[in-house]
């Protein structure tokens, strides 16, 4: 049997599987009714029959047989053989058996049994059972493992990475670093020695940066052969020589050694460590780290190149004293939308609403360079009230000037501060009757970053939402928070599928079974299911196939201002659902909440 490490949740259904009890089929109701009175815990049995075919008999379902009609049941069944009640084909499944492909087969039964044990084959033929329950537990952990980790390095990924980072630079206390590490000549690796052995050596550079570095840092891996690790040096007036000290820790850990590399698998890395200011935001540090790398890397490899006090000064630039709340008062922010297509018909179902901010000084600001300090004065809330009354009005106009053509739905994301706030229902309401759109037109999207504590507060407020007709979509479905546990809690219309998912889903088969069952799920249960971060047509293919009805991402459409997007709306669906050209934007990241 596999073993699973400390913490990470099991992928096979081995180590979910508990003990079963095993009876004949020719026992009698009435010994099994004493068998499953005597033992409260009992939740079910499995039934061996004489050909060697196996049954299954639940405890709630066996209650009810022996209660009958009137309490006459006993009466007559008490002499019946077991066999005979027992549901003659339940599911069995191998102890190896993948816990996304165990859960599809869970899905696929009828209602009836939809929530009955699975029973799993151990060695040498033994027994054993794992609840639905528990099944749909593990994948949830699974997924949310899943979102967070690299599958090759074991490490965080970038999504991880960045959201830690985003935290980190809002604490305070000592100056954060980002240490951006890159393998040197991997292409020759690869093309000299094989894919293999460069996969090899990524898992090998990851264990080695893992080693050294200190208690509390995150490192990742993100993407390829670039690495980034978090930390925090001391200020001060050498503060230089600690960034170059730190950068040669990493460095010279990639140059160690490994006696399970061929020798012509070369360690050398190029460096860059970004040291950052107070009030410095996620986006800003990061790219000042890859910027010092690149820099090393010109010098010819296998060097370490420091930035110090990035951002410094960021106070005097958009944010502090130069606020949301002015910029809204000045009519500064403007919305961008990024439409959502029908991955049959490539239609634009919804659109999303992305806010951006034209400064007079700094010209188009993306969110991670503004809302660090909207929440810092607790402008957030003022924030998401604006975009969700233009976005509203938007739409409108779509209406009239498009009718049929126009956008089924716009979707707007809430932070958590808004969603802490009392009043919710109450002034999205009044904001659609301003604007003149009718409630089943606004879909709110709610902000992974909570965790379920903080929506459970807010559903109340959520149910009267949808009770008049407004959609809830849960966003980066299997992300940080966002779980299978969030469906039988909230009021959820609508699902995003995260873009790790759907990033992996041809070369992965767990990611690939996770979006089949998302997809599935969503069917069965009536909820709209979208898939992000789609990039490729190989991707979108495989969404067909899947039955997955909607898609976003940068190959279908990048955010634009409302006028770019009419003009697609008047068109039409693109082209087989290919890039729709948006104008010539930054190709956007995601930081935080909002993406950029």
């Amino acid at each position: 049997m596999s073993q699973v490490a400390p913490g990470e949740p099991p992928e096979i259904v081995g180590p979910l599987a508990r003990p079963v009890a095993v009876v004949d089929a020719g026992m009698r109701c009435t010994e099994l009714d004493l068998l499953f009175r005597g033992d409260p815990g009992l939740p079910c049995v499995a039934v061996v029959y004489l050909d060697g075919g196996l049954g299954l008999i639940s405890r709630d379902r066996f209650g009810q047989l022996m209660s009958g009609p009137f309490g006459y049941g006993r009466a007559l069944w008490e002499k019946t053989p077991v066999g005979r009640t027992a549901d003659p084909a339940p599911t069995i499944v191998d102890q190896g058996a993948l816990i996304v492909d165990v859960c599809e087969l869970v899905g696929r039964r009828d209602r009836v049994r939809r929530y009955d044990d699975v029973l799993v084959r151990r060695e040498e033929g033994r027994l054993a059972r794992v609840s639905a329950a528990r099944l749909y537990e593990a994948l949830a952990d699974l997924m949310a493992q899943q979102a967070v980790r690299d599958p090759l390095s074991g490490l965080a990924n970038r999504t991880r990475f960045l959201n830690r980072l985003t935290v980190a630079c809002r604490e305070e206390g000592p100056s954060i670093a980002v240490v951006f590490v890159d393998l040197d000549r991997m292409k020759q690796v690869n093309d000299s020695l094989g894919h293999n052995v460069g996969d090899r050596l990524i898992a090998s550079a990851a264990g080695r940066l893992a080693a050294v570095a200190g208690e509390g840092d995150v490192v990742a891996r993100l993407g390829g052969d670039e690495f980034a690790v978090l930390t925090r040096v001391a200020g001060g007036s050498r503060s230089d020589l600690s960034a170059v000290a730190l950068g040669e820790r990493f460095r010279q850990a990639i140059a160690t050694p490994d006696p399970e590399l061929p020798a012509e698998a070369h360690r050398v890395a190029s460096v860059g460590v970004a040291v950052g200011a107070p009030g410095v935001d996620a986006d800003t540090l990061l790219r000042e780290a890859d910027l010092a790398m690149y820099r090393a890397k010109e010098a010819g490899g296998g060097a370490v190149r420091v930035a110090l006090d990035v951002g410094a000064g960021a106070e005097r630039r958009a944010g502090a004293g130069d606020g949301v709340r002015d910029a809204i008062e000045r009519g500064e922010l403007r919305l961008f939308y990024q439409p959502i297509f029908g991955v049959n018909d490539g239609r634009v179902w919804f659109v999303e609403a992305l806010v951006r901010w034209q400064h007079p000084r700094h010209g188009l600001l993306t969110p991670g360079q503004f809302l660090a300090d909207a929440r810092r004065a607790q402008h957030l809330p003022e924030l998401d009230r604006w975009v969700l009354e233009r976005a509203c009005a938007d739409l409108a106009a779509w209406d009239a000037a498009l009718d049929e053509r126009a956008p089924r739905c716009v979707n707007v994301n809430l932070t958590v501060e808004t969603l802490r706030g009392a009043g919710l229902a109450q002034w999205v309401l009044a904001a659609l009757r301003r604007t003149g759109l009718a409630p089943d037109r606004l879909r709110v999207e709610l902000p992974e970053s909570a965790d379920l504590a903080q929506l459970q507060a807010a559903v109340e407020q959520l149910r009267e939402l949808r009770e008049n007709g407004v959609g809830i979509v849960l966003d980066d479905m299997g992300a940080g928070s966002a779980t299978l546990r969030h469906l039988s809690v909230l009021p959820v219309t609508g699902v995003k599928i995260d873009r790790s998912f759907v990033a992996g889903m041809l070369d992965n088969r767990n990611d690939d079974a996770v979006v089949k069952l998302l997809g599935d799920l969503g069917r069965s249960v009536g909820v709209d299911v979208t898939a992000e971060g789609i990039e490729a047509d190989d991707q979108l293919e495989r969404l067909r196939q899947l039955r997955v009805p909607y898609a976003q991402g940068y190959h279908l459409g990048m955010p634009a201002p409302a006028d770019h997007l009419t003009a697609l709306l008047r068109t039409g669906r693109p082209r087989g659902v290919a890039r729709v050209p948006m104008g010539r934007l930054d190709r956007p990241v995601e930081v935080g909440r909002h993406r950029l």
